[in-house]
């Protein structure tokens, strides 16, 4: 029996994840609580427009804006997730900068996405999006200083 794959079998299956961060854990970010006032709108905003085109989607809101569930959710996705199929994925909140880790960049700076706990390096999300099977569509918004 051939494998089945969205192509072949008709609509292709669509997910979104969409993170809003209005503050940080100020335990994580040595006392800074980096307060922002439309991040959580941002992130409802634009699950309302997947929802509209038909995408399940997931919201992480502020003290839920965690890097395991963050990565949780992308990883859930990526299992279930096939060639043709597509996955959008939002970020609202700060960015920041940190010493490069890798070495690969020239300005010797990773880009970060300030997640409640934690930052989550660019080289991770990276990694995170080659988890995918080759011809997922991917899409990615990022409303954030510095990343």
């Amino acid at each position: 029996m051939a494998k089945t794959t969205a192509s072949s079998a008709g609509k292709p299956k669509a997910l979104s994840l969409h993170i809003g961060l209005n503050a940080v854990s100020p335990a994580a970010y040595g006392g800074w609580s980096g307060d922002l006032a439309a991040c959580e709108f941002d992130a409802k905003d634009m699950a309302a427009i997947a929802k509209l085109q038909g995408m399940k989607h997931t919201v992480l809101l502020t003290k839920k804006g965690t890097r395991a569930q963050m990565l949780s959710a992308m990883r859930k996705a990526a299992k279930q997730l096939r060639k043709g199929d597509f996955f959008f994925l939002t970020y609202s909140g700060h960015g920041g900068q940190v010493p490069d880790v890798t070495g690969e960049e020239t300005d010797k700076q990773d880009e970060t996405w300030c997640l409640y706990d934690g930052q989550l390096i660019d080289d991770e999300l990276y990694f995170e999006l080659s988890r995918f099977a080759a011809g997922v569509r991917i899409l990615v918004l990022s409303d954030s200083c510095h990343s």
